[in-house]
This record gives C-alpha cells, structure tokens and sequence, in this order.
C-alpha cells in the first residue's frame, strides 16, 4: 500500500517533506512551510530552492533532482513548485478538484453555509496559480446557485443579495444562515414542548378513568378485611375433608416415630 507524504516543519531549517505520495494539498502545505521559512530566515530569491532540496526525502523526487539539480537549483521558487506538481500529482488534479467545487451543493453537503462556504475556498486555494482556479464572482455565483430553497428565498429578499465585495456577501449569509438555524430550532423546541404537554395531559386523563376502579377495589378489599377480622366464615364441606386429610398426614408420621 501506497504512503502519503507529509510535511514537517522544523523550527530555523527548511521544511521536510518525507517519502510518499504527494497530493495537491501536501504540496500546498510544503510550498507555505518553505516561504515562511525564506521570510523567517530572510533567503534571497536566487537561494531559496537549493535551501530546501535536502529536505524533500521521496527517492523519486530526489532522482529527478539529481539528474538535473543544477537547472533545477537555479529555478524561481514558484516556477520549482509548478513542476514538482506537474511532475508528481495526477495529472487530472486540477480537473478533479475543480469538478468537487462545482458539483457541490449545500444541502448535501450537510453543513451550515459559513462550514460548506470555507470548505470551497481551501479547495480553490489549492488550485491557484494555475488556469483552473475560480475568481470571487465565479465561486459567488456557483455558492449562491446551490443554497438550499429555503436559504436562496432569504437572500433573495435581503441586503445580501446587493452586496458588491465576495466576503461581505459570505459574511451577510451566514448570517441569514444562523439565524434560520435558530428559528428553527426555537420551532422545534415548541413543537416538542406542545408535544409533551399533550402527552402530559392524556396521561392524567388517563389517570382520573382509572381512579375510581382503584378506588372502589380499594374500598372492597378493605370491607373484606374488615368482615375477615371480625368474624371468620365457615369451613365448607370441602373445606373440612381436606383439613382432615392433611391432619391425617402429619399426625401418622409422629405416632410412629413414638412408636419407635
């Protein structure tokens, strides 16, 4: 089974990027751990690349780079980049990652817009600096075309919808978007509460139809009881037979035990 690589940033030095499969966004998180190391280390341009080269640990990377290391040592940072993915990511990534933004939709996404919103932009965020990647009023576009039903009537009547600027117009519907949420949720606390009120009261309806049954078997019994304590009712013929006979048992068993 095939590895994914990993990057691991290390504190002073240039980043590592170990042995295994590159994906878009392992390279996306090697090309930020590089630059942050240029700016902290403050690399001059014409050095940044031959800085990094002994991090990156895959045994075929390293054979590309050994075969051409001095051209590719003197490469722009950026240009180094856009052939480690075109030599080592699918060669449909972009195409991939592209389609997964276009073919997402709120409502299966099943997550609330401002989540589903930023889960679309680390996706195009992988896909800049390449043809692929969608400008602001293209991902607007495509956000706002699949909003759920519900969610599209509240923009559709709000400020939202005249908002110029792609962040304020996130910004303005998750915050019609939250506010949905809740409104719902208080619904729903409601209408659960009706419920169990509703339940409540068929209970103690139920309640009050059995009480005078309990009640009236209670007061039987007690008459019973008290019948029974004040005076015992005859022994019937039955009654006396099988006093008899159990007598008759226990009795036999002791006359001989006497009699031994």
């Amino acid at each position: 089974m095939s590895t994914l690589a990993t990057v691991e940033p290390t504190s002073g030095k240039a980043p590592v990027l170990t042995a295994g499969d590159l994906t878009p966004a392992v390279a996306m998180d090697f090309e930020n751990a590089a630059q942050d190391f240029f700016v902290a280390k403050s690399v001059p341009s014409e050095k940044q690349v031959a800085l990094i080269l002994p991090g990156i640990k895959d045994i075929r990377i390293r054979d590309w780079i050994t075969a051409d290391r001095a051209r590719i040592s003197a490469l722009p940072f950026a240009e180094f980049i856009k052939e480690l993915r075109l030599n080592y990511l699918q060669n449909d990534w972009e195409d991939q990652i592209r389609n997964e933004i276009l073919t997402s939709t709120l409502a299966n996404s099943r997550k609330s817009f401002w989540n589903w919103s930023q889960q679309l932009l680390s996706l195009n965020c992988l896909l800049r600096n390449t043809p692929s990647a969608l400008d602001d009023a293209a991902l607007r576009n495509h956000l706002e075309a699949h909003l759920d039903d519900e969610l599209k009537e509240k923009v559709k009547h709000s400020d939202a919808r005249n908002d110029k600027t792609f962040k304020s117009w996130v910004a303005a519907v998750r915050v019609l978007d939250e506010s949905r949420t809740t409104e719902n949720k208080r619904q729903l606390d409601l209408i659960e509460g009706a419920l169990q009120r509703q339940a409540k009261r068929q209970a103690t309806d139920a309640n009050s139809l059995r009480g005078p049954s309990r009640r009236a078997n209670t007061a039987s019994s007690s008459s019973t009881s008290t019948t029974s304590n004040n005076r015992l009712a005859p022994l019937t013929e039955g009654e006396r037979a099988l006093l008899n006979e159990t007598i008759a048992i226990w009795v036999s068993p002791q006359q001989r035990v006497t009699k031994l």
